[in-house]
């Protein structure tokens, strides 16, 4: 039974899908709105965790590779991605 609702918004978002290659494939969706202090949700659709990345999140020595669950190699083909699309 649910007794309270924290919160129960609806709002628009612009929703990104993208897919590239690097060294190895990316898969991911990027989900913008007013939500979260301006952070992107950053989905990894092959490992399925995700993060809601800002701009200090990229400049953040293993997080990238921590949220999304990928290796350090990746997570520099992923971050050099999001330096270009984050703002």
């Amino acid at each position: 039974m649910i007794d309270m609702f924290l919160y129960d918004d609806s709002e628009k978002a612009n929703v990104r899908f993208v897919s590239f290659l690097g060294e190895s494939r990316h898969d991911l969706t990027l989900i913008q709105t007013d939500r979260h202090y301006g952070k992107t949700i950053v989905l990894n659709t092959q490992s399925n965790k995700f993060g809601i990345i800002g701009r200090d999140d990229l400049e953040e020595e293993g997080y990238i590779a921590y949220v999304l669950g990928i290796s350090e190699a990746e997570a520099e083909e992923v971050t050099e991605f999001l330096n270009d699309v984050i703002h």
